[in-house]
């Protein structure tokens, strides 16, 4: 059973239809006993990074992931939910510095420098189609083509961490692994046949 964290904030019915085409049993869920006894979990994310980290929280599902991810048992990030695993963003950033997020992964979400995006043309969100380089993680394949839309990329302290990137503008890191740890910037549920097989050898981490 794979637990699909529902905090209000995911694209969790796309998530959904994806694994069930692939004949996987899933359930999007904000119960926490459920998800603490799922084999895997999944944390979608669509919107802004504060109200995200603000309704795991009131939902105490922060905790929940964290303990899930202290378990062993594999864990995906996509998109937001990736960003939602590091240690902090700029993404909402007020006097008192940036939003903390999970810490997961020690690193820190950045936006997207306007010289390197807006100077050359480009504009922010990023919203379409990138290849993936210098694939490391074990869920991805060199030259995947994906889909992402984000205004915001990932920056982990540990470059070994990065388990591919792409390019917008700068080189920045598409994906992440660590241990049990997977997380995607793009969004697989939507990146046709590439997309679908990584989610489905992220599915096979179950039988390990």
């Amino acid at each position: 059973m794979i637990a699909i964290v529902d905090y209000k904030m995911g694209n969790l019915a796309s998530v959904r239809k994806a694994l069930e085409y692939m004949h996987h049993e899933c359930r999007i869920t904000d119960d926490s006993e459920f998800i603490l006894g799922s084999d895997a979990l999944i944390l979608p994310g669509v919107g802004a990074y504060d109200p995200a980290m603000k309704a795991l929280t009131e939902k105490g599902l922060d905790g929940v992931v964290k303990a899930f991810a202290a378990s062993g048992k594999p864990v995906l990030g996509i998109c937001l939910g990736m960003q939602l695993m590091l240690t902090d963003s700029e993404e909402g950033a007020d006097e008192n510095g940036n939003i903390k997020g999970l810490d997961l992964i020690p690193g820190h979400v950045r936006k997207f420098p306007s010289e390197d995006t807006v100077e050359k043309g480009l504009k922010v969100p990023q919203i379409g189609w990138n290849r993936l380089t210098e694939v490391t993680g074990e869920l991805l394949r060199e030259d995947d083509y994906v889909y992402f839309v984000h205004s915001f990329y990932c920056d982990p302290d540990d470059p070994e961490d990065a388990a591919a990137y792409t390019e917008y503008g700068i080189k920045y890191v598409a994906s992440l692994q660590r241990d049990n740890i997977f997380a995607t910037q793009f969004h697989p549920e939507k990146s046709g046949e590439a997309g679908l097989q990584i989610l489905e050898r992220f599915s096979r981490r179950i039988r390990k």
